[in-house]
């Protein structure tokens, strides 16, 4: 499945301590008639939510750092993993494969400046994982951006905004992709324009 149809766009501001974030040309997105959703969730393949809990422990120890990952990634990575165990949910298994497409994605969207989930060359989410030769049956993927003064508060600041969206199942949003059961592996990018903005997109698979 590629992402859901567009139906509306508008500019988001927030201040958060006194700091602005600026999340811009946030596409909304509606399936099955339910109402648009919260920005920029593209969801899998199926469907199947069946964490119960949206509380979240600030971060999740990982025992070992992949040597593939960067700091604000690893924090994210932490942060991602926080939420499942306090959804009772088993932690994400990072996968090298997945972490580069999601770069690939994050660059890409850098330097056209805009947050889309499709390519510059119009692939869905899906493709650019198969692309990196990633095996699965269902997918998906978040994408944020973070226009803070503070690089660190980065991701902390974008998975505050993921979390406190409705969760419930069958509505396909950052939360939902985050607290989806069925997904066992994530890759994290997270790319720093010059001037300070991050751009970040997350894979998620089974």
């Amino acid at each position: 499945m590629s992402a859901m149809p567009v139906t509306r766009h508008r500019s988001l501001e927030r201040r958060r301590l006194g700091q602005s974030l600026l999340v811009t040309t946030a596409t909304l997105m509606s399936l099955a008639g339910l109402p648009p959703a919260i920005a920029w969730a593209q969801p899998p393949l199926t469907e199947g939510v069946t964490a119960a809990s949206q509380t979240a422990p600030d971060v999740a120890p990982v025992p070992e750092a992949p040597p593939d990952i960067g700091p604000l990634e690893l924090l994210m990575l932490s942060l991602v993993n926080g939420a499942r165990i306090g959804a009772e949910l088993p932690p994400l298994k990072w996968d090298g494969a997945m972490a580069e497409a999601a770069r690939q994605h994050a660059r890409d969207m850098m330097t056209r400046g805009v947050v889309s989930h499709s390519g510059a060359d119009g692939s869905t989410p899906q493709q650019r994982l198969r692309r990196a030769g990633v095996e699965f049956r269902f997918g998906s993927e978040n994408i944020w951006t973070y226009w803070g003064k503070v690089p660190e508060e980065g991701p902390r600041t974008m998975h505050a905004a993921m979390m406190a969206e409705p969760f419930r199942p069958g509505l396909w949003n950052h939360i939902g992709n985050i607290l989806y059961a069925g997904y066992k592996r994530i890759g994290i990018g997270i790319v720093t324009a010059p001037r300070g903005v991050q751009y970040l997109s997350e894979k998620f698979a089974d």
